[in-house]
């Protein structure tokens, strides 16, 4: 089968979209597909380690330049070249919302007659249509209507189903597959008594995160503890709205010593940060997935996140799935924090095993391979 993936960007510092891309492009490719990347970059722009990966497993990417406006990733270039692409595909599936090539690959799909799929990747979260809403609606024409007449749409997340489907309106057939991750070789970390242990979350630095809430319910949940606790946060990723100043404001406001701002991290230090952390912390708002949910169980660290976003199956077995509020934060890192080393291994192992039976990227890429070719064959009848 021929596919071929339009996504606006695969920057370095790309993160979620940009990586969950180019890794369902190299399943597909490893299961023996022929799979093309379209994407609007330079010809030297640096791209994802894992759009890096892709390339070298086989994963064919074509970069267009970019023209202006470059706020909705405009390319003459691939204004003029797409529909070639999209006429020798099989399957043309289409990832976010809101700019040019989503646009355009949907429309390059469609003049040629070939299957489309569309992942909207949490584009649809109501929190999320809520910001710069008059752009969003302006632009939602366009995306509502491709939306309408996709063969079928991606949601990661029965959540995201909800989302597509009250945005739809009701019509296009969704499935639900989730992201994947790779599972890492574990690592022997040695936990002496005297060392200090260590929250981490790692993500963009957006207040759709609920960092703040997260500062919040630092303070109370060390208070609980008591004097002789031993913890750190740390806060890493990339900032997003100038929001990492409003943090380190409110952090100094409350006086807290023991929270760290260690920037943005990729690749093998990023795994490291995941691997060596005791517990991770998504205080999240909102998310269709939550990716980094799904990589701290894969290295076996138990995880505290919140009811925004969809993981209600690790509550009680391998972290805490709490409300959005700092209060109830605060209370599930408290808990977290005064189990033993043994104790939170255990939920770290058991994470584990939830990865390895619903999230490796073996299994979703073959259940994306069966979903293009669903549609292929709902295509030729």
């Amino acid at each position: 089968m021929r596919i071929l993936h339009v996504v606006a960007g695969l920057p370095a510092a790309g993160g979620g979209l940009a990586d969950a891309v180019a890794r369902m492009a190299r399943e597909a490719c490893r299961l023996g597909h022929d799979v093309t990347i379209a994407t609007v970059a330079g010809r030297d722009d640096p791209l994802a380690s894992a759009a890096r990966e892709a390339e070298a497993a086989g994963v064919r990417i074509v970069r267009h330049e970019p023209s202006a406006p470059r706020a909705i990733y405009f390319s003459r270039n691939m204004l003029r070249r797409l529909a070639a692409l999209a006429a020798r595909a099989d399957v043309v599936h289409v990832h976010s919302n809101w700019t040019f090539p989503v646009w355009w690959g949907c429309q390059a799909a469609i003049a040629a007659g070939k299957p489309l799929v569309m992942s909207p990747h949490g584009c649809l979260d109501p929190v999320r249509l809520a910001h710069s809403a008059w752009k969003k609606r302006l632009a939602g024409c366009f995306d509502q209507r491709y939306l309408r007449q996709a063969d079928v749409i991606h949601a990661t997340s029965e959540a995201e189903r909800d989302w597509i489907e009250q945005y739809v309106g009701g019509g296009p057939r969704i499935e639900v597959i989730p992201i994947g991750v790779d599972l890492p070789a574990l690592r022997e970390t040695a936990n002496p008594a005297e060392r200090t242990r260590t929250a981490l979350f790692l993500g963009r630095l957006h207040p759709l995160k609920g960092l703040d809430l997260l500062l919040e319910a630092w303070p109370i949940a060390m208070r609980a503890l008591g004097p002789d606790a031993r913890w750190e946060l740390v806060i890493a990723g990339p900032d997003e709205q100038g929001t990492r100043a409003g943090l380190e404001r409110q952090a100094q406001g409350l006086g807290l010593g023991n929270v760290q701002f260690a920037g943005p991290l990729y690749g093998a230090e990023k795994d490291r940060a995941i691997a060596n952390a005791n517990l991770f912390v998504l205080p999240s708002r909102s998310e269709n997935f939550g990716i980094v949910v799904a990589e701290a169980l894969a290295a076996g660290v138990p995880v505290i996140t919140t009811k925004g976003t969809p993981w209600q199956e690790i509550d009680g077995s391998c972290g805490w799935w709490v409300d959005v509020n700092a209060h109830a934060i605060a209370a599930a890192l408290a808990a977290a924090m005064r189990l033993s080393d043994a104790e939170r291994a255990a939920m770290g192992a058991r994470g584990r095993a939830l990865v390895e039976a619903k999230y490796q990227w073996a299994s979703v890429g073959q259940a994306m391979a069966e979903l293009y070719a669903s549609v292929q064959a709902q295509a030729d009848l």
